[in-house]
């Protein structure tokens, strides 16, 4: 059985990430992910998680499931008391229901152009100065 993920509030931010690390693991030209408090998430078979770091702090704890091989979910410590958690999309049965997508960062990484209208955050400090304005404004909203 895999690894399974309830989420008790609506999340805040969406974004489409081209870093090479997401691309690693997703094995596809970027990752689709929705941002929520992570005190609103729950993990069913968690032992059946692998959670590493693929780089140098800050960075995300990210928990892959060891049956499915499939990325479930990544947790980012911003301070003692907040916690964020980082949800690919596809984890939830509908998407659609989801906030709408808030642009593409880490784009100067792209393996592939992308034609859409969303906005193409290149380089890292723009990348995350997007997430985090994002963030910040969801929680404030939350």
């Amino acid at each position: 059985t895999t690894s399974k993920i309830t989420v008790r509030a609506q999340p805040f931010s969406r974004f489409k990430c081209h870093c090479t690390i997401c691309q690693e693991i997703y094995n596809k030209p970027y990752a689709e992910f929705v941002v929520v408090n992570a005190k609103n998430v729950e993990l069913n078979k968690s032992d059946q998680l692998l959670f590493a770091k693929y780089r140098r702090p800050p960075a995300l704890t990210r928990g892959i499931c060891q049956n499915c091989q499939s990325p479930l979910v990544g947790f980012l410590r911003l301070a003692p008391f907040l916690k964020l958690a980082f949800i690919p999309i596809d984890r939830f049965e509908d998407p659609g229901a989801l906030p709408a997508a808030q642009g593409h960062i880490f784009y100067h990484s792209r393996s592939e152009e992308i034609d859409d209208n969303l906005p193409k955050f290149s380089g890292y400090w723009k990348s995350e100065l997007a997430v985090s304005q994002s963030v910040l404004k969801g929680l404030i909203q939350h």
